[in-house]
């Protein structure tokens, strides 16, 4: 039988309370959607964190290691803001629409940030008092309920196709889950102040930098993967130390380690990183036989960016028309006292060249070398998401 106590109330009453903010959210008509984010969900958070405190008390349990956990977040927010900024470098940057004036950078301070930052109290207040019986088992249901509620566009997203589903699920839905399994982690630990180090942080560059790295959603959401990883070795490497800095008698063999993680990792991260494009030369995967003498479909090729001053006649070219990728031999290079210069392109296999001039800011790089059949599954995914 489940024993009820004031606590364990207290802490379903505000997480319902949560939930219900985000369940309305899905129900409510766009058009009042301006008022519900600036107005009804601020209060509503603000009144719930006030119910929280005075219900649940000042009295935290602060673990030890209260100032490890503002360091790891403080790293942690380091690691990710380089991610950012290196990617930027290679990707280029873009004009942020959250900060068009201050207006609106003010707005989005009542708005979201300071949502964001009650999340994590409210997260601290919960973990604080949950007892240790199935203690992992509520972290969890906890950390889900908190993923739950940080979700924002999951109302849209459940009118979207298949294939945008999918992609949301990689690139929001997992980062937000893996985000919050480490955050409810932390917070069942003491670890708010750290939390919110981290989260404000990341948060705040979001909000109000002019400029954001012009990155993929599913590379923002590799750097979050990443970053949780680093932050959880970094904790569980030291927590050993703070508990001995506590008196709670440990010895070394009990400090788990997480070191062996790195080597594979690291690799897993790098092989992500080269399929999305990151480095000089990326993989392409063939989606036709127009180029059967130099490679089939099924197969991967590897393309190294080039200028488009290095490109000869005779090399095989990648360049995008339309937002689509077309990998063709370069046939010929012209002169136009109009166009100015341009590239005329042919599959090995068509028996006419591509219908449209091919400009330098369309290309992309030259084809070196190909991996046979690999590219399979990339083809066969492709063809689901047109259907």
């Amino acid at each position: 039988m489940i024993k009820l106590t004031r606590h364990s109330l207290v802490i379903a009453a505000v997480l319902a309370a949560l939930i219900l903010t985000q369940v309305i959210l899905l129900f409510l008509s766009p058009a009042y959607y301006g008022s519900y984010f600036d107005i009804v969900r601020p209060v509503t958070y603000v009144l719930i964190l006030v119910f929280a405190w005075l219900c649940l008390g000042r009295n935290m349990r602060i673990y030890s290691g209260e100032k490890t956990f503002i360091l790891v977040g403080a790293l942690g927010l380091i690691v990710y803001l380089a991610f950012g900024f290196i990617s930027g470098l290679v990707v280029g940057f873009g004009h942020n629409a959250m900060n068009i004036s201050l207006v609106w950078i003010l707005r989005n301070s009542w708005s979201y940030i300071l949502i964001i930052a009650i999340r994590e109290l409210l997260r601290g207040l919960t973990m604080s008092r949950v007892s240790e019986s199935h203690k992992y088992w509520k972290l969890l249901a906890i950390a889900l309920i908190f993923s739950f509620i940080s979700l924002d566009n999951l109302g849209a997203v459940i009118n979207n196709g298949l294939y945008l589903q999918i992609d949301w699920i990689f690139t929001s839905l997992l980062p937000v889950l893996v985000m919050n399994l480490y955050l409810t982690y932390a917070a069942l630990h003491g670890g708010m102040k750290g939390n919110l180090v981290f989260v404000l942080g990341v948060n705040l560059l979001l909000f109000f930098s002019p400029i954001l790295p012009d990155i993929p959603n599913i590379l923002d959401a590799i750097a979050i993967y990443s970053v949780t990883f680093i932050m959880f070795i970094i904790y569980d490497s030291i927590e050993w130390r703070a508990k001995r800095s506590a008196g709670i008698d440990v010895v070394y063999k009990d400090r788990r380690r997480w070191w062996w993680t790195i080597p594979p990792g690291g690799l897993v991260l790098v092989s992500i990183l080269f399929g999305l494009g990151v480095f000089p030369v990326m993989p392409v995967a063939v989606v036709s036989n127009s180029m059967a003498s130099e490679f089939r479909r099924g197969d991967i090729i590897y393309v190294e960016r080039a200028c488009p001053s290095e490109v000869k006649v005779g090399d095989v070219m990648q360049y995008t028309h339309n937002g689509i990728a077309i990998v063709h031999r370069v046939m010929e290079i012209r002169y136009d006292t109009t166009l100015g210069r341009f590239f005329v392109l042919q599959g090995d296999e068509n028996p006419l060249p591509d219908p449209w001039p091919v400009f330098d800011h369309q290309v992309v790089g030259v084809v070196n070398w190909r991996t046979p059949l690999i590219g399979w599954p990339t083809v066969v995914f492709q063809e689901v998401r047109q259907r």
